[in-house]
């Protein structure tokens, strides 16, 4: 499968077309193979249905894809699919393509997966902290 440039852009009044899975879909399978990581594919035509195992499978991978990288650059978390739940929205979107776009940089040497977010000074340890929030 051939790298397509991500679409990183998508809003809410967005159309989620079988071209859009497809991309999504042959692109996380190019990355995964660069990584030896076993992935299977669904290409799609209109008209077709995607399952909540067909969404749950490119999040999964895209789990299994950051480990292998030992990525250290910020993602979202995509929540995994229920049958008859919601799809994708355009956040989802933005966070999947946006994934496989730096997992893409990170391959070709771009980015680096070294530590670039740090703590910093505003933690503090003690008696008193919580733990909640982080």
């Amino acid at each position: 499968m051939a790298w397509v440039t991500p679409k990183t852009d998508w809003r809410g009044t967005d159309r989620f077309r079988a071209t859009d899975w497809n991309r999504i879909d042959g692109n996380v399978e190019y990355i995964a193979n660069a990584l030896s990581i076993a992935y299977t594919t669904k290409s799609v035509s209109n008209g077709d249905i995607l399952t909540a195992g067909d969404r749950n499978n490119v999040t999964d991978t895209l789990d299994l894809i950051y480990a292998a990288l030992q990525a250290s650059w910020s993602r979202t978390i995509v929540a995994r699919r229920v049958d008859y739940g919601s799809a994708w929205d355009s956040k989802d979107l933005n966070a999947i393509e946006t994934f496989l776009f730096n997992a893409k940089q990170q391959i070709d040497g771009q980015i680096s997966n070294a530590v670039v977010y740090y703590a910093g000074s505003e933690i503090y340890c003690g008696d008193s902290i919580s733990v909640g929030l982080l």
